[in-house]
């Protein structure tokens, strides 16, 4: 029997986390009622849910007037920590602009480590000192003996995993070769073809040698790589896939820009796979935080899930998702009429969740994990491809009630 795996968990041909640094965000109510909207389908502040699986960013101390852990009250952290425990806060975004010292990283370490789940990947922020990236973000989380260090805190130990160091790119899929199809504008051809130009000569760049955009190259979500101190880390690269640049529309404001038809349609086509880099907290205004067209956005995104193209997840179950399928290694072992799928990998559950191999006769198959038979084996009917397959099922996170508390 011809096995083979699947790029994406069944039925979807593609894969997008939407993933916003909380910059700005001027409430709590704000910032609790987003991930209420783009996570179920109740009504909300900001209009009727969407149903997604979006998470969140959080940091600590910053200006008063931004959203934080710090400046929220203890119904605001009781919050946060019920949506890290969820998985809907998956990403620390630095630890704030005020951390400084050792003692307080100390703190908002052992502030985060509460719960039964913890957030495992860091998102540099502006120029923060706890950065990790000491060269485009300026940071000096990675510099040994410095008062900003803490990556033998952090990292070292097994609690972050995934490291974003400042890497945007412009084009819309990763995982795929190259694209520049859904970057020009008709309406707006020199800024667009800028554009696209930036982004080509980037990867001119890459193949050049340039340390700095060396992802670039390859196009990949993950890549493996270290920190200034030699830690080994997992580096992902975001995308906005703007006409206008990677530093346009990037927000609530924008994001209708963003998650259109051409773009959406190309990450289908290519099957691709993108961490989209936004900041969805920087809204209109307190009064009216999305209007009608962010709204339409999301929809249209909430249509490609519901028509099975695209799967939306979380940053932390993308990439993990990414990391499982690019290191796991398997067998195909027939036994009598049986065929059986020996999977040998370094992780495992959420982890494994989604992996889908193709097979003639999907009842025949039986899968066994690091040598223990798995019993939840799923049967697939034919995909776009016309094959049928077996799937370790791709099972929702479950969005706490926090609503009887807002």
């Amino acid at each position: 029997m011809n096995i083979s795996l699947r790029k994406y968990p069944y039925p979807y041909q593609a894969m997008l986390a939407l993933c916003s640094d909380l910059d700005e965000t001027p409430n709590k109510d704000i910032y609790f009622e987003t991930a209420r909207y783009l996570n179920t389908t109740e009504q909300t502040l900001l209009g009727k849910g969407v149903g997604l699986e979006v998470g969140n960013t959080i940091y600590f101390d910053m200006p008063e007037n931004q959203f934080s852990y710090t400046n929220t009250d203890q119904d605001g952290r009781e919050k946060i920590h019920h949506l890290i425990d969820s998985g809907h806060i998956d990403c620390l975004h630095s630890f704030g602009d005020f951390v400084n010292s050792r003692e307080r990283i100390k703190q908002c370490w052992a502030d985060l480590q509460k719960g039964p789940r913890k957030i495992e990947v860091w998102i540099d922020h502006a120029q923060a000192p706890t950065n990790l990236d000491d060269g485009i973000m300026q940071g000096k989380g990675a510099v040994v003996g410095g008062n900003a260090f803490h990556t033998d805190l952090t990292i070292k130990p097994g609690g972050l995993h995934f490291i974003w160091k400042g890497r945007v790119t412009s084009i819309a899929s990763q995982n795929v070769k190259r694209s520049y199809r859904s970057l020009f504008n008709v309406r707006e051809p020199y800024k667009s073809g800028k554009t696209i130009l930036i982004e080509f000569v980037k990867g001119w760049f890459a193949r050049l040698g340039s340390v700095k955009y060396a992802m670039h190259k390859d196009n990949r979500v993950l890549r493996k790589t270290q920190l200034v101190d030699g830690t080994p880390v997992q580096e992902f690269m975001r995308c906005n896939p703007s006409w206008g640049g990677v530093s346009v529309f990037d927000s609530a404001r924008g994001i209708h820009n963003v998650l259109t038809e051409l773009v959406l349609n190309t990450l289908v086509e290519n099957e691709g796979c993108s961490v989209l880099y936004s900041h969805l907290g920087k809204v209109f205004s307190v009064e009216q935080a999305f209007q009608k067209k962010t709204q339409d956005a999301f929809e249209l995104l909430a249509a490609y899930q519901e028509n099975r193209l695209i799967l939306t997840a979380t940053t932390r179950r993308l990439l993990g998702y990414c990391r499982s399928f690019e290191e796991l290694s398997f067998i195909v072992k027939s036994v009598g009429d049986e065929v059986q799928i020996h999977l040998s990998s370094a992780y495992n559950g959420q982890d494994l969740y989604g992996l889908t191999w193709y097979a003639d006769d999907p009842e025949k198959v039986s899968l066994y994990i690091n040598g223990e038979y798995y019993a939840n084996l799923q049967t697939n009917p034919a995909d776009n491809s016309g094959r049928k397959s077996v799937s370790i099922a791709w099972l929702p996170l479950v969005f706490p009630d926090i609503k009887s508390q807002l």
